[in-house]
Order: structure tokens, then sequence, then C-alpha cells
């Protein structure tokens, strides 16, 4: 018999009051032969029956839902769900999802029933609605996109008119409750085949309605360091992580921001005038910093002009010119880039947030987990900013140590803790990005390995050395120096600061505390206007 010895214990009591049967994913999975948590049962009880014999039986029945309420029985994480059917096991079957979903189990007899020939299609490796798919659909259209979370998990295919009725179901998705939504997609994004699944939803036409700024980056071709456009490195990258939620959806979105950053490199050349806190050349936009300098001077640009608003460019470099070239034309075979995509990609985040409920999912510890999602988007390229010359091979130069603990200590401190989950993810977002369709030669993986190997090794030194801190010399200085409030919290930190990326141990005795004190106090004596 299927479940635990609780469940088996509880279904074979219910049996000897009314038929009782259990469905849907339990004997499913147990005729794949995998396992399976979820046990459902149906019993042709009514509700009020089955509550009443649980309860004679020395269980806690709980009663669920009010559309379509559920008996539920609890022990330690253990669960048990059962619903009242009229007894005809064709009817139930046909108000299912899909036929591999209602095959039945008889806990009296521990016989298998299959009134929709669901073992057939579960031999087939095939996905198909129960009866009419589009009343199927009709009755919860968030069963679209189970189908696409079962046809992920099992590497089923689905049945053409299934699959018709679903793309025309996807539109009612969207009045659906978010909470749904979110869970299915969810579970999709953590499935083993989880570029599978979203090709699956690209095809339905799920990312278009939910998520335009991820279907558009299709097609959105990069630099000659990538082999693949955006939305195939997108998904190699999200195939290279770890199962584990934060991570996945950090992958998925972490190039949002790259179609309103894209752009190519160009000169452009003209009398510079600024109007309303922006800088104008003709015809374009000049975004860039110290612009102002060169107000009202013909100057060349060199900069990067925007695919997508080509009436803006980045400057890189600006200096004065001579008229009479050209004033604008494309560098021959330069360089692709998609300057800030990083920071963009926070933003649109911001945006995309509210249409989900990822709060209810994420498990983040002692943190915001949609703060620390728009965080990783935001600072995925710090690795490869900071330590550039690294990454090219360049000798180490004398500084790396503490650039590292540098790294590590501003990414991870926020102020009131360190969070080393923070770097952890960092490393596993980044390596995914860092390898994921790009040219790569063997030294490459070799220089990212050292870089990221020693940021690994200085988190934990650093997590140990924060334990190690001892503050009380510390507060019997204050007391001294008359130090309190926010003025002895900002000396406190500067000290942590200092003693973190120093990366010793020092005694914090009344020298050191004196010495460090006058370095601390000395730029708000040259601040006192009494001085």
């Amino acid at each position: 018999m299927l479940g635990t010895a609780f469940q088996r214990e509880v279904l074979t009591k219910l049996s000897l009051v009314g038929q009782i049967y259990l469905v849907g994913g339990a004997v499913r999975d147990a005729l794949l032969k995998v396992d399976c948590r979820d046990m459902d049962a149906v019993t042709d009880l009514y509700l009020e029956q089955i509550e009443a014999a649980l309860a004679a039986f020395g269980y806690h029945p709980h009663r669920i839902g009010t559309k379509f309420p559920t008996i539920t029985v609890f022990h330690n994480k253990e669960r048990l769900d059962i619903t009242s059917f009229s007894g005809n096991l064709r009817e139930d079957a046909l108000r299912r999802d899909f036929t591999i979903n209602a095959i039945y189990y008889n806990v009296r007899t521990e016989e298998v029933e299959d009134p929709l020939a669901g073992i057939q299609d579960l031999a087939s490796g095939l996905i198909r609605a129960c009866g009419e798919a589009r009343e199927r659909f009709r009755e919860d259209p968030v069963r679209v996109l189970r189908m696409v979370r079962l046809a992920t998990k099992l590497r089923f295919r689905i049945e053409f008119l299934t699959w018709q009725e679903a793309v025309a179901a996807l539109p009612a998705v969207a009045q659906t409750a978010s909470e749904r939504i979110t869970d299915e997609f969810a579970k999709i994004l953590l499935a083993d085949d989880v570029t599978g699944g979203i090709n699956l939803l690209d095809e339905l036409g799920f990312f278009q309605l939910f998520l335009p700024e991820l279907a558009r980056l299709k097609g959105l071709d990069q630099n000659h360091y990538h082999t693949k456009d955006v939305w195939d490195h997108t998904l190699q990258v999200v195939s290279d992580t770890p199962p584990r939620l934060l991570i996945r959806l950090a992958a998925l979105f972490h190039d949002l921001g790259k179609w309103e950053t894209a752009s190519r490199e160009c000169y452009a050349r003209g009398w510079l005038k600024s109007s309303n806190k922006s800088f104008r050349l003709g015809e374009f936009v000049i975004m860039g910093k110290n612009l102002a300098r060169f107000d009202n001077q013909y100057i060349e640009v060199k900069g990067a002009r925007l695919d997508n608003k080509p009436w803006v460019i980045q400057a890189k470099r600006v200096q004065t010119a001579v008229p009479g070239l050209k004033e604008f034309e494309w560098i021959t075979a330069g360089k692709r880039h998609f300057l800030g995509h990083e920071r963009e990609s926070g933003r649109l985040l911001r945006k995309i947030l509210p249409r989900f409920r990822w709060s209810m999912f994420l498990h983040t510890p002692r943190r915001n987990a949609e703060t620390e999602l728009i965080f990783l988007l935001e600072h995925h390229m710090s690795a490869t900013i900071t330590f550039a010359n690294e990454l090219k091979g360049d000798d180490l130069p004398v500084s790396f140590q503490r650039r590292v603990r540098k790294f590590v200590w501003e990414l991870g401190w926020n102020g009131r803790d360190f969070f080393p989950e923070r770097i952890e993810e960092l490393l596993i977002l980044w390596q995914a990005d860092f390898l994921g369709g790009k040219v790569r030669e063997p030294e490459d993986q070799a220089r990212f390995e050292l870089v990221s190997s020693e940021i690994s090794k200085t988190c934990t030194q650093i997590v140990r050395h924060l334990e190690q801190l001892a503050w009380n010399n510390l507060y019997s200085f204050a007391e001294q120096q008359g130090l309190n409030g926010r003025e002895l919290g900002l000396f406190k930190e500067s000290l942590r600061r200092e003693l973190i990326l120093d990366g010793r141990n020092f005694d914090l005795d009344q020298k050191y505390l004196a010495s460090r004190y006058k370095i601390f106090a000395r730029p708000a004596e040259k601040n006192d206007p009494r001085n």
C-alpha cells in the first residue's frame, strides 16, 4: 500500500467506513516508481461523515477551502488530504486535470482503476487533458502552467489538442491569484530540465504576456566574446545554476537590462549644448560624466549609440575637435556594449516583482528576499569589473588580498550584519554568467577559479574574524572620551572596517584606540568652524 505508516493507518481505518481511493500524484508516481510526498484521497462519504469518522478514530481533522473543501489530517510534517465524491470514478476523473493524474488506487482491494486510460498515457509519456481540454482549462486556467510543470518534471510531450487549448486559455491565467501563478512558475524553475520548462513557457506565450521584458531578449546579439544571443545565454546561465529559487530567479533576470542598454561604438562630432540639465550634440543626447566643461565647444565623442534609443549616445571619451569631420560615423569593427545593464536590470526587476508573490516562496533568513534578488542583479558584474586585470592574466598586485577583503566586506556587510550567504550566491551566479556561452580559454577558467576561491576563502576568514572581535575596551575608552550615540557608532564602524580590511587581530588597547580615534576625529576637527 502507498504512503507513510501514518497515512496508511488513516486510509485503512476510513476504508472500513466507506469506499476510499488514492488518486493523483501519489498513484502516478508510484507507477513511475518515484517518491511522492503528496497524498490525495477521495471517498464516497460526505464531508461531515469523514470528519466524524476521523474524530472517532482519534484524529484531528481540519476542513480547508470553501469552493472545493478538503478534509486534512496532519502528523508532524506528514499530511493526508481527503475529498468527497459521488462514488462514480469516471465522473470524478472527468473533473480532474490530466489523465495521468486520474488513476485510482482502491485502498480496500489494493486494485488500480483507470477510467480514462491514464496508464496508457503514462507509458507513452503523454500529457492529455481529462475529457474536453477547453473545459478543464476554463474550470481552472492555472492548469495551463501545471501542464508545463508536469511535462518538464516528467519530460513528457503534450497532446496536440491539449496544447492548442492551453495556448488559447493562457490569457485567463492572468485573472487568477498571483500566488498560484508564482507557485507553478517557481516549481518549473526548480526542475532538473529547467531549460525545457522555460522553452515550453516561451512557446506557450507566457513570457510575452507576463514578462515581456524577458521575451524581448530573444535575438539580441552580443559582442564577440559570446557565442549566444542574450536569450540563449540567459537559458544557459539558468541551467548552470543549482535548483535554488533565489539563484535561479537571479540567473533568469540578470541580463534584463541589456535590451535597454544595447549599443554600438560610434563617433559623434559637433557643438555641445546644455539644455534642461542634459547635453545635446546636434540630433543626439549625450550621456556621460564631466560634460559641463565642454559646454559650447566643438567636440568629438567616442561613445556607444543605443540600439533602442538611437538618439542617445553614451560617452566613453570626449575631446575638443576641429570642425570639418563627419558629424556621425560608426566605428569599423566597433565593440558591442551594454553599459550599466546591471543597474538597468535591477530597475526593471523592481517593476516586475509586484506581478508575482515571490516573497511567499523565497527563503532567506535574516534578509528580505526580494531585496536580495535585486542586489544579485545589480552586482552580478562586480567581481568581473573589480578583478578585470587578474582575469586577463596580469600579475597579481601586492594589493590583491586587501582588494579581495574589501570586495567581500563591502558586498557582504549591510551596516548591521555580515551575510556570507550573499557572497556565496554572488559567486554561484558569477560563475554561471562568466562561463555561460562565452568564448573562454582553459587559462580563463584557471584565473576565474583562482579569484573565486580567494573570495570564498576570504569570506570564511571574515566570518571568523568578526566572531573574535571584542568591544569591551572600546566602551571603556568611549566613556573616558565622552563618546556616545551616533558618534560612537561611527567610530566603532570605522574600527571594524579597518580591522577587517587589515585582516589581523589587533588588541583594542587604549593606545591603539587613541591612535585610531585621533585619525577618526581629524576630519571633524578640520570642518569645525572654531579651527
